[in-house]
């Protein structure tokens, strides 16, 4: 069994060499045109001093040239980087400042100027450049990536995997994601993200990555129609973005949907299961655990089954997942507590931060996810909140997710998010985000049937749109610091 992902991606390459690749604007390449490619950025990385073990940082857009210069690391046994290109330009360099990268390949149109040895995009070497020359390989225990989290707590942490990690996600991606060989992948979020692993996973699979700047709701309809597409990674605000821009019915030929970040809501999949089908799968891991830490199958999307949708699915085919107390004892199903993962394909450590690394690890391999959930007696994990998200109200724990299902039942609720507030008598106080079109004092009162009275909003606010992470996902920081301006601590 191959144990790195150069050794991978180099089988794969050649396999299927005269199969498309990658699609991206008007042009395609086979995969033996990015195997020609990315050996000659890889020579191109050599020669700015890259070794086996060094970092290498990607700051790019989305397009063909981030699969080359993925594939130009792996083979040189290098550590990649990505940068997601949606973050603030102090963000970026500091992950390159952090990881002591030995290259940057940037575009420049980013406008971000990182100090130290940059390549940039219109100087990356073309499939004519000289190829590399092999060295010796890197083993298992190598490492293949330094991934960074979200950081809307602070400054994101620096998060390594090895080249088994790495290798080990995509055996467990590509039964999981259900991609086979035959598909075609619409990729439209950011390939320094989880976009990334499913456009190695189209490599390895021997499948076409078809490769967007970003997500555009018309542009992915025209591609679903259009362009053959079988399969997608989506967050369900886009998802409901497809729905929206819909005009009437339509067929498509969707056989895997894959999203995370949220569940969807009940009514919104039952619409979305007449138009595209039963093909969602629901993903739940994290940075440190990446993708596949549980799985909610395409069978579990099912209206009918509330108590399955309310959940993100069984534990991965290559994971365990279990509720840990306060005590670090494990607790029985039904009982609430700390969500813990294990799997071949965690992280070896934070970077750089061994404090951090021990107090992620559990004994016998299990890492804490800090996410407060339950496990249902047929496995199903539900989470109630982040610990960092939960809101304590008079003492009592509000589950923010709780109360946003609720809330989004109402007909004119688009989206909403629950935050904690100040409150000089609670410490702190549920308030609701919303986008919508309806009274605050109607959805407020429309509340008080449906939720405990120290889980209702005591206010609410409308908004056009709720901020988003450069990661998808609901800023709940940025909507938390007006509230609490001026105080030591962001919690009650």
């Amino acid at each position: 069994m191959r144990t790195t992902l150069g050794a991978e991606f180099a089988a794969a390459l050649h396999r299927h060499r005269d199969r498309t690749a990658v699609e991206s604007g008007a042009r395609s390449w086979t995969f033996g045109e990015i195997d020609r490619w990315s050996r000659a950025v890889a020579a191109q990385l050599r020669a700015h001093g890259v070794a086996p073990g060094d970092a290498v940082a990607l700051h790019l857009q989305n397009g063909v040239e981030f699969v080359v210069v993925d594939v130009a690391v792996a083979l040189l046994g290098a550590v990649k980087v990505p940068v997601n290109p949606l973050l603030p330009a102090d963000t970026a360099r500091y992950i390159v400042a952090a990881t002591r990268a030995r290259v940057v390949v940037a575009d420049p149109a980013l406008g971000v100027e990182i100090p130290g040895p940059v390549i940039l995009l219109d100087d990356l070497a073309d499939p004519t450049g000289p190829p590399l020359t092999p060295s010796a390989p890197v083993g298992p225990g190598a490492r293949a990536a330094i991934y960074f989290t979200g950081g809307t707590t602070g400054r994101p942490k620096g998060v390594v995997h090895t080249q088994a990690s790495a290798v080990a996600v995509q055996y467990a991606q590509l039964l999981e994601a259900e991609i086979v060989q035959d598909d075609r992948l619409l990729l439209t979020t950011p390939l320094a993200h989880a976009a990334g692993l499913f456009a190695q996973s189209a490599l390895i699979r021997g499948a076409t990555s078809v490769i967007e700047p970003g997500f555009d709701a018309d542009g992915v309809l025209a591609a679903l129609r259009d362009r053959g597409i079988t399969w997608t990674f989506l967050v369900p605000t886009m998802l409901y973005r497809l729905l929206d821009a819909l005009d009437g019915p339509e067929e498509f030929g969707l056989r895997t949907v894959v999203y995370g970040a949220a569940p969807i809501t009940p009514g919104r999949l039952a619409r979305a299961l007449e138009v595209f089908g039963p093909v969602f799968v629901q993903l739940y891991g994290q940075t440190e655990c990446p993708n596949w830490g549980t799985r909610l199958a395409k069978d579990d999307h099912d209206p009918a089954r509330p108590d399955r949708l309310d959940s993100c699915g069984r534990a991965s085919i290559m994971a365990d997942v279990a509720v840990v107390g306060d005590g670090s004892a494990f607790v029985p199903a039904g009982e609430t507590g700390e969500v813990c993962l294990r799997s071949p394909y965690v992280l070896e450590g934070y970077l750089d931060d061994p404090a951090a690394t021990a107090d992620k690890f559990l004994p016998d391999g299990w890492i804490r996810t800090g996410d407060v959930g339950f496990l249902d007696d047929g496995g199903y994990l539900h989470l109630r909140d982040r610990r960092a998200d939960m809101v304590i109200s008079g003492g009592m724990n509000v589950y923010c997710s709780e109360v946003e299902n609720v809330l989004a039942e109402h007909p004119a609720v688009a989206q909403v998010a629950v935050i904690g507030v100040p409150h000089d008598d609670w410490g702190e106080a549920v308030h609701a985000v919303v986008v919508g079109s309806l009274d605050v004092d109607e959805l407020l009162s429309w509340s008080r049937g449906r939720l405990a009275a120290y889980a209702r909003p005591k206010s609410a606010e409308l908004v056009a749109e709720l901020p988003v992470t450069p990661f998808g996902k609901v800023d709940k920081k940025a909507l938390r610091a007006p509230h609490w301006a001026g105080r030591d601590r962001a919690i009650g």
